[in-house]
């Protein structure tokens, strides 16, 4: 689904990432040109870090250790004998000191280093910012991005733009192929991998949900779990290997309850071989029916659970509505290469709503 415009992208990620805020009309005028997703991820992080620095970049304290005249700190006695430096007049001190030198500045830097490789494609003007963001984290560290690298970073109070900044970090990181030979590294267009699309459609859906309208709850108590009505194990091991079911959005109302289930493939329907007429994919069905009897089953009353099935559109537009177990289903599609109002508008729709005061 490549076909989807790079500004759509963007404004997936900005919902994904709760990044809203950044859809302002300036913004939007300089990622309107873009072509490719890396052009479009480096302007957003150069563009992030120059704020950044605007906004005042964070600062923590790093720990040192240096040969000095006096004692700060503590005095690291076993290497100051060690090395004689009593003699010299000098001690090794280990003292805590407040640096840009700090994890989340260190992922910032090394994700515009890989965009500046030689091996990766960008648009001049984007490679001149990166590479002046690349420069005004002087004093910054490298570091070896590895999957655990952004799970490890720690950021407290309100840091949305350095939450948001190193979710596109770690976009480019999951996006890059670094040659085997050569050690370069290249950029995939992720919008070709379905799994990466998948889960940042999902991110986008619930985002704009909790963002755009005010009819229903999202997610109530911040749960997206749903529990089995009936289950019976012999002892706490079998009990443990009970899968967990996990939708992907609920929204509650007084009138509705609703379980939307993403999915993100080429074809929203299965084709049979000497088949004309697509069919809703099966294991959907399956997967959503489960999710309804056993939240209707744990969550008794009224109004009924229903369900919908969530596609990108890719050909014609899909509006299913059925009914099996005495719920009901519907299988929708958004078309992801429109104009964002039309997507805007495509999405309320879906959940029965009409308009931005919805």
């Amino acid at each position: 689904m490549k076909n989807i415009p790079i500004l759509n992208v963007y404004y997936l990620l900005c919902y994904a990432w709760g990044r809203v805020q950044e859809r302002d009309t300036r913004r939007l005028a300089t990622l309107g040109g873009l072509s490719t997703v890396q052009d479009l991820l480096g302007k957003v992080l150069a563009g992030g870090v120059s704020h950044l620095f605007r906004r005042g970049i964070d600062r923590g304290y790093v720990e040192c250790r240096e040969d000095l005249a006096g004692i700060r700190g503590k005095l690291a006695a076993s290497e100051t004998a060690k090395r004689a430096l009593r003699a010299r007049g000098r001690v090794a001190c280990d003292f805590e000191e407040l640096s840009v030198d700090i994890p989340p500045n260190r992922i910032l830097r090394t994700s515009l280093h890989g965009l500046l490789g030689r091996r990766v494609t960008l648009h001049c003007d984007v490679r001149s910012d990166v590479r002046s963001a690349y420069r005004r984290l002087d004093g910054v560290s490298r570091t070896r991005l590895t999957r655990n690298t952004f799970g490890q970073v720690q950021l407290g109070g309100n840091r949305r733009l350095y939450q948001f900044l190193l979710s596109v970090c770690r976009l480019l990181y999951e996006s890059s192929i670094v040659g085997e030979d050569t050690g370069h590294t290249a950029f995939r267009d992720f919008r070709w991998d379905e799994a990466t699309m998948w889960a940042l459609f999902e991110e986008f859906v619930t985002g704009f949900y909790g963002r755009e309208q005010r009819v229903y709850r999202v997610n109530p108590g911040g749960s997206r779990c749903i529990y089995w009505a009936k289950v019976s194990a012999e002892d706490d091991a079998d009990r443990a290997r009970i899968p967990v079911m996990r939708a992907d959005v609920i929204l509650e109302s007084p009138e509705r309850r609703i379980i939307l289930d993403t999915k993100y493939y080429q074809d929203a329907l299965a084709r049979g071989r000497g088949s004309g007429t697509g069919k809703l994919h099966s294991g959907n069905l399956y997967q959503l029916l489960a999710y309804l009897r056993n939240r209707q089953a744990t969550n008794p009353g009224r109004p009924m659970h229903e369900g919908i099935l969530l596609y990108p559109e890719t050909g014609q537009p899909l509006r299913a509505d059925i009914r099996l177990e005495g719920f009901r289903i519907q299988a929708r599609t958004v078309n992801l290469d429109r104009d964002w109002r039309h997507i805007h508008r495509e999405m309320l729709e879906t959940i029965g709503l009409t308009g931005p005061d919805s």
